[in-house]
């Protein structure tokens, strides 16, 4: 299969993909560090009000593929916060469910809130027609790595792509 873009575009359009995901990332991990809590913490936070039931601390470890000695620093520091409680299940004693308090429900809230405002306004320069593009472009790239990942799809032959220039290239913001 013969690849039919510009390579230097392509180069370009992928080193602005990766520098555009590392600044939202960063405004993120801004937002966060003004909480008085990690980051590890507050995707737990963000974990238990996204799950529809409790959930114990050996599946918690599971899900974030960390150690159970892991999840249970991070439920300590949120448990003294008061973001957290854990209590005994109704089915086993041995068992102890982790949920959000008032406290952490606002906290998962008030985040929200802002993760929305900043991602309003990254799209802010852009026109209805303009987002509904990039939706658009973002869905079918997103499907293409889908297939390549199933096997359904070659990656195609190029030349003049040097993936270590643009990571390089990524590192710089």
């Amino acid at each position: 299969m013969e690849y039919p873009l510009d390579n230097e575009l392509v180069r370009k359009a992928t080193m602005l993909f990766i520098s555009v995901n590392r600044c939202h990332r960063k405004v993120f991990d801004q937002f966060v560090s003004g909480l008085q809590i990690s980051n590890s913490q507050h995707r737990l936070l963000m974990h238990l009000y996204h799950t529809e039931c409790s959930q114990s601390q050996t599946e918690l470890a599971r899900t974030f593929e960390v150690s159970t000695a892991a999840i249970a620093v991070s439920l300590k520091k949120l448990e003294k916060s008061g973001y957290i409680r854990r209590c005994s299940a109704v089915t086993d004693n041995r068992y102890n469910e982790i949920a959000l308090t008032e406290e952490g429900l606002a906290l998962v809230h008030e985040t929200n809130r802002m993760f929305t405002s900043a991602d309003v306004a990254m799209f802010s320069e852009l026109n209805q027609e303009e987002l509904a593009s990039f939706v658009g472009c973002l869905e079918k790239m997103k499907n293409t790595l889908k297939s390549i990942r199933a096997g359904e799809r070659d990656l195609p032959k190029v030349e003049g792509i040097h993936v270590r220039e643009i990571i390089a290239a990524g590192t710089k913001d």
